[in-house]
Parts: structure tokens; C-alpha cells; sequence
């Protein structure tokens, strides 16, 4: 086990685009600004998200969505990592400003990338992405945080899901999915830095990892916390995509998101109220719970 784990990575400012390179992306908000809003705006993207990967033939190993920033671990077959990145995320920028009547940019310039060269870094970067909505406080119980790739690694799903984990499980031998399960439960104590904060975050978390997972192969205890499946048989994906709606927001979050926007941009409350077709009472009882 400490033959294999090299952990060694690649980043830096020209990014590094190799075929059959597995990388692994990060993309966040600009300032204070939000990417996703309601439940919606998560399934909107995970739904361009497999679009991608069948259009420019990547292998999705796994994902994590958060609500200023998410995490990709992909690997591409021909040197088109820019062109896929940039048609996921254009897309869904362009879907998120006329939903939510807002202008500018909803990502912060160009995405991150950082070329995994060895398995144990493999292993450390799909750990590394699974925790961080648990790191970042978003939940108590990782496997109850609906949107990530998690789901596919600790369970055998009966249809096949457009992540494909077996790369990664299979790194701890046969009955790998099992011993990921075991193995997320027993990371998340170890140092966890912010990519966004820190390039080296990542690097740093591989080191630390290197250490505990000598010590995790000797024990192979499985845990056996209960789960949830976001995509079971990828229903909530399709019933999604199936559904005739108005783009715009769905819940009283979305709808205040909407409203500060064009309040920001100048429109009076009437105005406001007609563009969203809603009510100005509506309007004024939303902002003063709020406050």
C-alpha cells in the first residue's frame, strides 16, 4: 500500500491537459454569490453535468455540489477537458440568470484543475471531494448529503449510474465499495484545507491521508450506517428532465434571491412584482422574515 501512493499531483497556473489525464476540478462563485439556490438548480446541473460526459466521452468518477462551489473527478480521453468545462458551465450559467433574473457571472472566472498521477492520490481526491460537505458544515451525516457521488460508492446499484466509481473502489480490492463505505466514516477527523483557499489544500490532504490509510488496510472494518440514494435507478434525475416548467424560482429562497437581484439592478418594487408575477405583499412579507 505505501508502494503505490505517490501522491502526486499536478497543478498550476498553465493548466496541463493530457490525454487520458484524470483531473480533478474545482469551480466556485465569485464573492458572497451563490450557484445553486434551490433543490432544482442542483438537479438542473447534474442533469447538464451527464450531458457533458456523454458529449465529449469523459469517465465521471465523482462529484460534489455545494452551494458556492463544487468539485469534479473526471477523466477525459482526448485533450478536450476546456471544451467540455466550458459547455457545462456556460450552459448552466446562462440557465441560472434568466431563472433567477439576474446578469453577470455566475462562475468566478476559469475553472481549477489538478492532474492526478498515481492511484493513491486517485483514492485521496474522490475522499477529499466526498467530505466536503461535511467539512464545509452543510451536513452532520455524509451519506444524508444528497448531492454528491457518494451513493455509488457504498452501494451496488441495480442500473448503472453515469459515475462510474468501480476505478476508484477498486483500489481497495474486490469488495471495495464496502471498504469505501468504512473508509469515509474513518476520515473525517483527518486535516481538511480549502482548495479554494489553498492550492496545496489538496496535496496536503493526500500527505495525511498516505498515513491513515497504512493503518486502515490492517483493520478492514466495515461500518454500516444507513444511507440515502439520490440516484436511485436516476429517477429524480429524469422525472426532472421530463417536467414542462416556466424557468424560474420554485420557493420562497429562490423567489428573495430573484428579488434582490433586480432590486440590485434598479427595478422599484412594483416593477419587481410584475416581473416575477407576484404580489408585493408577497414580496414585503418574504424580506421582513428575512430581516
Amino acid at each position: 500500500m505505501e508502494g503505490f501512493f505517490n501522491s502526486r499531483v499536478l497543478m498550476s497556473t498553465m493548466k496541463i491537459i493530457v490525454e487520458d489525464g484524470i483531473y480533478h476540478v474545482t469551480q466556485r462563485a465569485p464573492g458572497n454569490e451563490l450557484i445553486f439556490i434551490e433543490d432544482n438548480d442542483y438537479l438542473r446541473f447534474v442533469s447538464l453535468l451527464k450531458e457533458t460526459v456523454k458529449k465529449f466521452q469523459l469517465e465521471l468518477f465523482c462529484f460534489a455540489l455545494l452551494s458556492n462551489h463544487l468539485h469534479l473527478l473526471l477523466k477525459i480521453k482526448e485533450k478536450n477537458l476546456s471544451e467540455a468545462m466550458r459547455y457545462l458551465f456556460k450552459r448552466y450559467a446562462q440557465w441560472f440568470n434568466v431563472k433567477y433574473e439576474r446578469k453577470g457571472h455566475v462562475f468566478c472566472g476559469a475553472y481549477r484543475a489538478a492532474l492526478c498521477c498515481d492511484d493513491g492520490h486517485l483514492l485521496a481526491a474522490s475522499v477529499y471531494i466526498h467530505l466536503n460537505p461535511l467539512k464545509g458544515g452543510l451536513t452532520k451525516d455524509i451519506f444524508k448529503y444528497k448531492w454528491t457521488s457518494l451513493n455509488c460508492y457504498v452501494q451496488q446499484l441495480k442500473n448503472p449510474s453515469f459515475v462510474r466509481p468501480k476505478k476508484v473502489t477498486k483500489i481497495l480490492g474486490k469488495k471495495g465499495y464496502l471498504l469505501y463505505k468504512k473508509l469515509m466514516l474513518d476520515t473525517v477527523d483527518l486535516k481538511y484545507g480549502n482548495i479554494n483557499e489553498d492550492r496545496k489544500a489538496i496535496k496536503k490532504f493526500s500527505d495525511n491521508f498516505a498515513e491513515f490509510l497504512v493503518k486502515f488496510t490492517k483493520k478492514e472494518q466495515i461500518g454500516n450506517n444507513s444511507l440515502t440514494s439520490v440516484f436511485k435507478e436516476e429517477r429524480v434525475i429524469e422525472d426532472f428532465l421530463k417536467q414542462k416548467r416556466k424557468i424560474g424560482p420554485e420557493g420562497n429562497e429562490g423567489l428573495l434571491y430573484s428579488v434582490s437581484q433586480l432590486r440590485a439592478r434598479g427595478y422599484t418594487f412594483d416593477e419587481v412584482a410584475q416581473k416575477l408575477k407576484v404580489g408585493r405583499t408577497t414580496i414585503y412579507r418574504l424580506m421582513k422574515q428575512k430581516r
